[in-house]
């Protein structure tokens, strides 16, 4: 039986270290950066953001965070609907699920024609880009 329960707190702390974590994965700290940058073809060198890009970046944080908030409810109903009660249920589902949706949607991504190492990235985050 599917549980759509609302638990808050894990709800919140989820969906907030998701969105940051997201955020600290594409950023320039990273050491991978500049190869992902290459991989979608960005200019590594660029160091200042467009009039486009500053227009579109509440449209992308928007959605970065609907997403964020999307992806926290649609985990907490799957762990609550397994029953998932301790740490290695939980590893485990979420492998499953790692596995099943997201190893299958990086293999789809083939047909984009970007490099491999774009989608490694990408799928270390779980995004698409």
């Amino acid at each position: 039986m599917i549980d759509l329960s609302l638990s808050w707190l894990p709800f919140i702390i989820i969906a907030v270290a998701k969105f940051f974590l997201s955020w600290l994965y594409y950023s320039p700290a990273v050491p991978w950066f500049k190869a992902w940058q290459i991989g979608i073809g960005m200019d590594p060198g660029k160091r200042e953001m467009s009039a486009e890009d500053r227009k579109a970046m509440p449209r992308l944080m928007g959605g970065a965070a609907l997403a964020t908030l999307l992806f926290s409810y649609g985990l907490q109903v799957l762990i609550h609907s397994v029953k998932a009660s301790d740490f290695a249920t939980g590893a485990a589902m979420g492998f499953t699920v790692w596995l099943a949706f997201v190893v299958s949607h990086i293999l789809n991504t083939q047909f984009k024609g970007r490099k491999p190492a774009v989608d490694f990235i990408a799928s270390g985050a779980n995004q698409d880009r």
